[in-house]
């Protein structure tokens, strides 16, 4: 039996829905303009959490990005996809804070990026393996220190450096 691939809305540039299209098609042709989460999660000492992307992923293996990060499916509400993205990649959810809302063009995609923020309360972190490779907590010395050694996503860092600015 043949899986179906995921489905997103199509958006304007007013982000209005004027469509459906299958995921594999949005993240190849920037024409396509569909939704996407980011999430950074922090904890009460002001440190953020960092995700490696598992070296099993096609897209990005090994690198370090957001928190959490997801594309929102056709008919569900970037919040909505927050929070199950969140017990999804995490294992836990929190209460979100809507930050910013920003249309991002790449070679190869066009989105509207929603970002949140969370704070931990110290739920165990439970992640797959498949997805992730691991997660850590650093403050703005030990991300600057993980910029210089690693590869980190430019998104995801210009978001982790504009909240240790805050």
């Amino acid at each position: 039996m043949m899986e179906t691939e995921e489905l997103l809305d199509w958006v304007d540039e007013n982000d209005q829905v004027i469509g459906e299209v299958e995921r594999s098609v949005a993240n190849s042709d920037p024409k396509y303009i569909h939704r996407e989460v980011g999430i950074l999660i922090h904890d009460a000492k002001g440190r953020v959490l960092v995700q490696r992307r598992s070296f099993k992923k096609k897209t990005d293996p090994g690198v370090w990005i957001m928190s959490v990060a997801g594309h929102v499916k056709s008919g569900v509400s970037p919040e909505q996809t927050a929070h199950e993205e969140l017990r999804e990649e995490l294992g836990f959810d929190t209460d979100l804070k809507f930050i910013e809302k920003s249309l991002e063009k790449h070679s190869n995609e066009t989105i509207f990026a929603y970002m949140y923020v969370g704070l931990y309360n110290g739920e165990p972190i439970i992640f797959d393996e498949d997805e992730t490779e691991a997660v850590m907590f650093l403050d703005k010395d030990e991300f600057s220190r993980l910029c210089k050694n690693e590869t980190v996503e430019e998104i995801s860092k210009d978001y982790f450096l504009r909240y240790f600015k805050r």
